[in-house]
């Protein structure tokens, strides 16, 4: 190290030497030798300061160039109905062949074909001459067998007291207490044949099952009837359905109970209203779909079986949520929730990616609510270019998010 020093001040020595030898010798050699140095100096300088700043432009363009490119959604409150649409086929209201359960001849219809009859309303009557005969009889019997059966009653009380006084057998009142249950067993079948009585008498009429509609008369006033005959067909106005087959992997997002609007080729401008009212419990092994049935309410019977008719089902509706894409949201191990938030610079279309931590709500169809960590207002990503992550600086533009294809991480 000393020997360093040494050589450095030698050299330092004789270079200021030699220098000061030449300057005394030749002053205007010396003058032009310094000023051509420093021009040569200034040059050097210049040349480095223009070199540093033309590169360091170019670095801060090809920086901007590698900045990834998102596509941003802004944070907002909304209503969102998720929608399932159908086809299938219209099946008709029931038609009934209506029988009476007892024999008798047919009195009177009380309406005409092609009639619009309430459920419970009288379509005919048997004559009900036999059935109120019957009725009358079983009645006067009943009534007289509970007469029967207090006189036993009354009598029996009196020979107990007499019993108890020593002036009537035994016997006696043994058989007083038999005959007390045999006018009791009486009165039970008087009232059973009562009651049977009074049911064929009801019998005699012929009701309704439901709303709808007298089709046909088959067996006409006067003719001579037995439970085996048809009388007369009815179609229900009620039980108009809308059958259609359900993929099996859609099969979970449907439900009973869901309201269903179905819309027929026949009636283009008529919306009919339905609700989703039974589900197979088993899959068609042929075609892997599972048959729904929509209750179709068809008051007017505009729709007939066999149409044609598509329809769209309400699976679920929503009020006031946020709601971003799925694919926007980073799920670490199924318990934190990350969305990647675009939060704006000083530069316009610049900003930096925060992953947010969020609570997150139901999926529905491709977007998840959003319960809590985004503020109203706020950008989030919805589709990239690039790989995100927490502090990395993008360039984004805001887009609806109709448009927004999946974030990628």
């Amino acid at each position: 190290m000393e020997k360093i020093k040494y050589y450095f001040y030698l050299i330092k020595d004789n270079i200021a030497h030699s220098v000061s030898n030449y300057r005394a010798q030749s002053p205007e050699t010396f003058k032009r030798i310094v000023y051509i140095a420093a021009i040569c100096m200034f040059l050097i300088f210049s040349s480095i300061v223009a070199y540093m700043l033309f590169f360091k432009k170019k670095a801060a363009e090809e920086n901007a160039a590698i900045l990834i490119q998102v596509k941003t959604i802004r944070v907002k409150k909304q209503d969102y109905t998720d929608k399932y649409t159908v086809m299938g086929t219209i099946k008709g209201a029931t038609e009934n062949d209506l029988r009476f359960e007892i024999d008798g001849y047919l009195a009177m219809y009380n309406f005409k074909e092609g009639a619009k009859i309430k459920q419970g309303q009288i379509i005919c009557s048997l004559d009900p001459k036999d059935a109120l005969t019957k009725a009358d009889y079983a009645q006067s019997k009943y009534k007289s067998e509970s007469s029967a059966f207090l006189s036993a009653k009354e009598r029996y009380k009196v020979y107990e007291e007499m019993f108890n006084m020593k002036a009537l057998a035994e016997s006696k009142l043994h058989e007083a207490r038999f005959e007390i249950q045999s006018a009791e067993s009486r009165v039970k079948a008087a009232r059973s044949e009562l009651e049977l009585a009074q049911s064929n008498l009801k019998k005699t009429n012929l009701a309704a099952p439901s709303d709808g509609i007298l089709a046909e008369i088959i067996i006409k006033p006067g003719e001579y009837v037995t439970p085996q005959d048809v009388v007369c067909k009815f179609i229900s106005d009620h039980g108009t359905n809308f059958e259609v087959d359900i993929p099996e992997k859609d099969i979970q997002k449907l439900a009973v109970g869901q309201k269903v609007v179905v819309l027929s080729d026949s009636y283009p401008d008529k919306e009919f209203e339905g609700v989703l009212n039974e589900i197979s419990p088993t899959v068609n092994p042929r075609t892997r779909t599972f048959s729904v049935k929509i209750s179709v309410n068809n008051p007017e019977g505009l729709l007939r079986s066999g149409m044609f008719a598509r329809g769209t089902i309400f699976l679920k509706e929503l009020k006031n949520v946020v709601l971003i894409p799925s694919d926007s949201i980073v799920s670490l191990n199924n318990v934190t929730f990350l969305v990647p938030v675009v939060m704006p610079d000083i530069n316009p279309g610049e900003g930096i990616i925060q992953m947010r931590p969020c609570v997150t709500g139901d999926k529905v169809g491709d977007k998840t609510i959003v319960l809590e960590g985004l503020s109203i207002g706020e950008l989030v990503a919805a589709e990239t270019n690039g790989q995100l992550s927490d502090g990395i600086r993008v360039k984004f533009i805001e887009s609806d998010e109709s448009e927004a294809a999946p974030v990628g991480y």
